[in-house]
């Protein structure tokens, strides 16, 4: 039989606790795994090769033994909610199908305040009473996901609604820009631009924030927005819209990876200058960006493709900022450090306080933190700041 999944509170995780349970294994097992894994070794496979061989029979993948020592772990062992951070195997005798196996573990390390430990399991051929596989798991309990915050959206009268001024805001289906677009309802009326996820419901239903679904790839983008504003000028965009932070270094990624990170952080950037440019008012307005420390400041080589996006993004305000000087528009990027939003909203509170135990100030960067710069950045008081990187790292070196 297959375990059944009992999970471990998380006080009963302890050194010693161990479960066990019994499998045939059986040709069409072993083929199916052949076929999922694409591991078709004739050893695995091939009745006449395997018997010819120096081994006289048929295997059973060491890979699919893993399987089984990670289907303990996983569904009693300490079970949901598990996840598997490494594996060490090693295989003293070969194991033959069809056969009847044995799988037992233990736990056999446990630190409760980083939740983590290992697991050691032996799979024994139950008709031979020969270990075949001694596997050693690490693992960590992974925390249930906390619920989102309410977004703190400022209550506004009906008629204050259209004598505000206008900023639409990219991106504002996602943590961030939702948030920014949020902090600036309170007094400004706001467009807010989403591609894959609809808004927020407080967020839509307030009554200075319209929801637009535009895609600034697609080539009636512009379209889109005009027919919503009508003749209306708009005093400022924010920029917070981006695809994501991939992974990995600039060799190893997809041209097309590097490509759609640089495309977010020059052509869409320059595209909506344009139209802030022949939109904005007399008065001049602000075009503001959402770039990240991990731009130009301190390049990321783990995220190398979204580093150089916006380090790219960086550039383009240094560039920008003195062209759209020609219509009073002020251009600024502000690069927060590491924000507990989107990519990263569903961390651990371990891994976000030992995240804040490296920032000076003893905690992460918020969203409201993003916010408030922007409004700033919007102010009267912000008017003669324009081409600057505004570093929110909270004394970080």
């Amino acid at each position: 039989m297959t375990p059944a999944m009992r999970a471990l509170e998380g006080t009963d995780i302890a050194i010693g606790a161990k479960a066990e349970f019994e499998r045939e294994i059986r040709e069409e097992d072993v083929l199916r795994f052949a076929e999922s894994s694409g591991d078709w070794n004739p050893l695995h496979v091939d009745p006449v090769y395997a018997a010819a061989s120096k081994l006289e029979g048929r295997l059973v993948h060491g890979a699919f033994q893993v399987g089984l020592a990670s289907a303990l772990v996983g569904m009693s062992l300490p079970g949901p909610p598990v996840l598997l951070a490494s594996v060490q195997a090693r295989f003293p005798a070969p194991l033959y199908f069809p056969c009847r196996v044995h799988v037992r573990g233990e736990i056999v390390s446990w630190d409760a305040a980083l939740r983590s430990g290992s697991v050691k399991v032996g799979i024994l051929d139950a008709g031979r009473r020969l270990p075949t596989a001694e596997i050693f798991m690490g693992f960590t309990s992974h925390e249930a996901r906390r619920p989102a915050a309410a977004l703190p959206v400022p209550p506004v009268s009906a008629a204050a609604v259209t004598d505000a001024p206008l900023v639409i805001v990219t991106g504002a289906t996602g943590g961030l820009g939702a948030a920014i677009a949020a902090r600036l309802a309170g007094d400004h009326t706001v467009l807010a631009l989403g591609h894959t996820r609809p808004l927020p419901e407080p967020l839509a239903a307030h009554p200075r924030v319209t929801g637009l679904h535009v895609d600034l790839a697609a080539a009636d983008w512009r379209t889109s927005l005009e027919a919503v504003l009508g003749d209306r000028p708009v005093f400022a965009i924010v920029h917070a819209a981006w695809p994501g932070a991939p992974r990995g270094g600039l060799l190893a990624a997809p041209d097309e990876t590097i490509e759609e990170q640089v495309r977010f952080g020059t052509v869409y950037t320059v595209r909506l200058a344009r139209f802030l440019f022949g939109r904005v008012g007399p008065a001049g307005g602000r075009l503001i960006v959402v770039s990240s420390i991990w731009g130009s400041h301190r390049p990321n080589l783990s995220l190398a493709a979204y580093s150089l996006g916006k380090a790219t993004l960086e550039s383009a305000v240094k560039l920008l900022a003195p062209e759209m000087a020609r219509r009073g528009v002020t251009v600024n990027a502000v690069c927060p450090a590491l924000v507990p939003v989107g990519m990263h909203k569903n961390q651990s509170e371990r891994w976000i306080r030992m995240k804040a135990s490296l920032v000076p100030l003893g905690r992460l960067c918020r969203p409201e933190d993003v916010g408030d710069v922007v409004r700033f950045l919007l102010s009267p008081g912000a008017s003669f700041v324009s081409g600057e990187l505004i570093e929110l790292s909270g004394g970080q070196l």
